[in-house]
Order: structure tokens, then sequence, then C-alpha cells
């Protein structure tokens, strides 16, 4: 629970202040949600402008019926005919709520004293005497078993002694409450410490509830003043930047790769140092493969080796990547020796995400970021059997999670073995050919043209660009030939992203997958069809191409959407920062404006 109040003495309406594009309040109410946590969030307001907000951006809220003294009087009317257990009150000013915080004030019901405990919540160390002095910023002592003795606006304890060695902590405004607890508080009158500190929970104390306090060093800004508000955008842009490096990064890349017509055969041989003692090889293979024994044949399982088939009907998804984990975990019991992806791009995201996930706890939504993964994949291997994509060599998994679409993008990504086998690209259907190729066509506009560009990616770019133009302009070399080159092709267009980012046709193709479902491949066709004012040459070098080869670009698939299906996919686009910096600069904003990306859309 979220409460919200618009009238804030410090700082009227600071929850409707923008914040690096969005209302203070959507930027908490989505970290709340995004921690994935909780099975609801709502916001509970007073303000018929703050319940539109959030309502009109499809999040859930609740309108208070009365007037409170405190955000916990607001949760209990809200929580009364509810049935819960803890309730977690998110202070609607603190829009960097960290899943980590959230999770530690959880854990503290988990403890042998938790039957002791009424409500818990966080505390952080603080050493700015500054912060210390300031009344804005809450303190709080506790007991030697970490349960709050007292909280102030003033420094507590007192210096008297400037010698002595003591800690200072600020109080965190998140609270896991019982709900008994909670509806205590909210029949209980107030007293007259609460009333002079003007602090809630001391109004718990003085009932003689315990509150429990748990340490984080996660640190952000809560919004009480037009100062922190400066500050908080200050930080976003600093954790946008920071999460694309594209200066100086030390990323992996693939260790081992293996090409040429036939090398399928030697993957017995590559897998077999590998093997653990009862541990199986899992083979995630593409279902279109399901009857074509020619293929599956090779794969020659041994001891307890599994193969899965997996549609590559629909995107990559992080609840797809859970239940395979699930099913991989609930059969055996040793972790397996790897994962061995046999597929187009969809299922080598899949094998990339699903080794991961064996190694790393939670659901794989929580790890759709920037280097967010901390512990190392299980062995894992990629034979595309479709080129284009660059998966077999990229550093990301693209995953559609429940808020986003959005990469799994860490040194744990990149495979430890791929085997290039042009042999297996054979029987493509020319469409589906065709889209992975200029997928990587794509790739290399993107990267060549973009503010992220350097030697290290224009040189791959710049192979990888040419290899497209040889195979699908000229076409001046045999099928064969064709087949082996794309397949280089897609590894030097994969490679040219590494140290670099795609851009335009890539965001707007993810809006379009999250909404419409439309595949990765084709999406990017139908975006960069409309992009000549990004792209000029390249936009009518596309054209030339698919005038050609004879193929016929879906059109009409925005036509007919609803108003929030357009503002859904117009916000998963905008939602990829590092990708328009690359295309556009850090002042992309002002340049591809909501308005902007509408236009665009309603062209396809």
């Amino acid at each position: 629970m979220i409460p919200a109040r618009y009238g804030a003495s410090r700082f009227p309406g600071k929850l409707m202040q923008d914040l690096g594009g969005k209302t203070v309040i959507i930027r908490t109410y989505e970290a709340a949600k995004n921690t994935n946590l909780f099975d609801e969030v709502y916001v509970v307001t007073d303000s018929d402008v703050i319940y539109k907000e959030i309502e009109t951006n499809g999040g859930k809220a609740i309108m208070s019926k009365k007037t409170h003294e405190s955000g916990s009087d607001r949760i209990a009317e809200a929580v009364e005919n509810m049935d819960v257990d803890i309730v977690v009150n998110v202070q609607g000013d603190e829009p960097f709520t960290s899943k980590k915080g959230l999770q530690q004030v959880l854990e503290v019901f988990k403890g042998e004293d938790a039957d002791s405990i009424d409500l818990a919540s966080l505390m952080t160390e603080i050493d700015d005497w500054k912060e210390i002095s300031d009344p804005n910023c809450v303190k709080v002592i506790t007991d030697k078993d970490d349960f709050a003795l007292y909280f102030s606006r003033s420094p507590i304890p007192y210096p008297r002694d400037k010698n002595a060695d003591v800690k200072y902590y600020k109080h965190k405004g998140i609270y896991a409450f019982r709900k008994e607890a909670l509806m205590d508080f909210y029949h209980l009158p107030m007293r007259s410490l609460e009333a002079v500190e003007k602090i809630e929970c001391i109004r718990y104390l003085e009932y003689g509830k315990r509150i429990k306090m748990a340490v984080t060093n996660t640190q952000g800004v809560e919004i009480d003043t037009p100062e922190d508000l400066v500050e908080a955008n200050k930080l976003l842009k600093k954790e946008d930047k920071k999460s694309v490096n594209n200066k100086f990064r030390n990323f992996p890349m693939v260790p081992k790769v293996v090409f040429g017509s036939g090398s399928f055969d030697q993957l017995l041989e590559i897998l077999a140092p590998q093997r653990q003692e009862n541990a199986p090889f899992v083979f995630l293979v593409d279902d279109v493969f399901e009857n074509n024994k020619a293929l599956t044949d090779r794969i020659r399982l041994r001891f307890n080796d599994k193969l899965i088939f997996i549609s590559a009907d629909e995107e990559p998804a992080t609840a797809q990547i859970d239940q395979i984990v699930k099913e991989i975990t609930s059969e055996f019991k040793k972790k397996p020796s790897g994962i061995i992806g046999v597929g187009g791009g969809t299922i080598m995201d899949i094998a990339k995400a699903v080794s991961i996930m064996l190694t790393n706890e939670g659901s794989a939504a929580d790890y759709q970021g920037w280097d967010l993964v901390k512990n190392k994949a299980v062995y894992h291997v990629g034979v595309p059997t479709i080129s284009g994509t660059g998966a077999e060599v990229s550093r990301t998994t693209v995953l559609s999670g429940p808020i986003r679409k959005l990469g799994i993008n860490s040194d744990f990504t990149p495979f430890d073995q791929v085997i290039l086998d042009p042999q297996l690209t054979l029987g493509v259907p020319k469409n589906q050919w065709f889209y992975t190729g200029m997928d990587c066509f794509i790739h290399c506009v993107e990267s060549l043209n973009g503010t992220f560009l350097n030697a290290f990616s224009q040189s791959y770019g710049e192979k990888a660009y040419d290899l497209c133009k040889e195979i699908f302009v000229t076409q001046s070399i045999s099928e064969e030939e064709a087949r082996a080159k794309l397949m280089m092709a897609s590894w030097h267009g994969g490679m040219s992203i590494a140290y670099s980012q795609v851009g335009v046709a890539h965001a707007m193709s993810y809006g379009l997958s999250y909404v419409l479902g439309t595949k990765h491949g084709i999406g990017n066709c139908i975006v960069f069809n409309h992009l000549e004012e990004f792209y000029p040459k390249d936009v009518v070098l596309f054209k030339e191409m698919v005038e050609t080869h004879d193929i016929e670009i879906p059109k009409g698939l925005c036509a007919n959407l609803s108003d929030r299906q357009m503002d859904k996919m117009i916000d998963i686009a905008l939602s990829l920062v590092p990708l328009w910096e690359n295309a556009l600069g850090d002042n992309w904003q002002t340049i591809m404006t909501k308005g902007k990306l509408k236009e665009l859309y309603l062209k396809m």
C-alpha cells in the first residue's frame, strides 16, 4: 500500500512532479510493482488527481473515504475488509524504493523472534551532521535486539560527549505491519509524543507495540523538498548512464566457436569434457524439428540427458523461463552439466536465460536490465539454425516480462561455446530468412549511425553491412555461400552492438512485440520501413531489398489499437533509454516525444 496525499505541507503537489518523464507517484508505484514481491500493489489517496494518474497509467488505486492524520490510518481504512496477513507501507515520495530493502523488511517476519514483532521497518546509517540535525530526517534508536526504542526529528542520541563512538540511523519510510497491529493503530487515538514529533510510528511505541528494525545500505532520495526533486532527477539520469557505460567496457566474448558445414556432428565431442557425474545435458530444441529425425538423431542423448522441444511461435517470456527452470530442477537433483540451445534467436535467448536462472534465485523478471546477474550461469552452448539475430554472440537475452520487454544483459549471458553450421539453415522459409537477415542489417545500421560508435563496433558493423549487401542486393553468390556468409554476418552484426547499442527500430519493435506479440525480426522490418527520417539512405536500400525479394511487409498493425494499448506501446519503447541515447544522443527526449512516437506507430 502506497499512501499518497496531494497536499504535503513541505512540498505541496510533490507526488505529481515530473521525475525523468514520469510523475513521482508513478515512479514509486512502478518500483514497488517491479519487485514482484507482492500479491497486490495499491496507491491509497484522498486526491482525485493522484487517483486518476494511477488509473490512467494502468495501476490500481483506492480512494480514501475519510480525512486522515497519517498514512497508516489511510492504509488501515483501505485494508480493513481485506483478507491479508502482512501489509507493507511504501511511502509515495520514495521513487527509488528497492527490492532488496523490501525483502529485508519482509524477512524480519521469518526470524526466531517473529512472534513478538508487530511491525517491521528499515533504517540506514548516516554520518553527515547536516542530515543528522535536519528535522526532515527522522532518526531512530534501538535496543540490543534491534527493536525500536524511539523515533525523533532531533539528533538522537544527543552527542554530549563529542568523542563518544556513536552511530546514527535514519528511519526509512517502509513498514511491514501485521494487519492486527495496523487495525489497532487505526482505532487508537493519537497521544502527545506522536502529536509533537509528527511521526506516526511513535503511536505504536506509545501503545506498547514492538517494532523490529532492519539495517539497509540501499540509498535513495526521498522527495521532501524541491531540492530533493532536483537531486532525484540527477540520480535517475546517473543510473541510466551507469547502465550503459560504452566508453570502456570489459565484456566477455564467446570463448569457443566452431564454424563449417557439418560441424554440428562435433557436438558430442565438444560436450564430453563438460559432463559431470549424474548431471544431465538439457537440450532445448525448436519444436519445428520435433519430427525431424535427421537432426534429432544427431544429438545422441546419453545417460539421463533430456531433450525439450520448445515453440518459437511467440517471443520468449520471463514466465516461460521460470517454468522451464522449474521443470528441470524438479526432475533432477543436480544442476545440469549444461544447457544446449538448438534453433533460432528465440531458442538462443531461452537457452541463455535458463542457464542463468539455474544458478540465480528468483524470477527471470528480476534480472531484466543491465548487470543484475550475480552468479555465473551453468555451461551453455548455442547452435543457431537460422542466421541474422546475432543472439549466438550477444551479451543479451531478450525477454518479455510482466512489466516490460527487456534483455538480461550481463557478463554471464554469452554462450560458452557456439557451433556455426550453415547446413542447419537449409530449408528456412523465404520470409523468415529475409526477416532475420534484415534484423542483422538493422543491427549494423543502428550501430554504425549511433552516438556510441567506436572503432571496435565500426569494424564489425561495416563487415556485416557489406555481407548483407552481398547476400540481399547483388546476389552474386551461390545459395550455399549465402548461407555461410549470412551466418558470419549475424556473428559480426551481433559483435557490432556488443560495444555499442541498437536504436530507433529496435526500441519501437519492442513496443510492438510487448503489446501485439509481433515477432522480433518482422517487427524490426515493419518499423524500419518508416524510419527515413533517421536512417534515410539505409531505408532506401531496405526498400530495394524488400522489392528484389518480393517480400510483403505487413501493414495496419496499429490501425485499431485502443488508447491504452497505444500508450503501453509508447511507454515500453520509451523505457529503453540506452537505445534512444545511442540513436539520438543525450537530448533524445526532446526529439522522440510521446506525440512523435504515436505519429510513427500510426504509420504502421
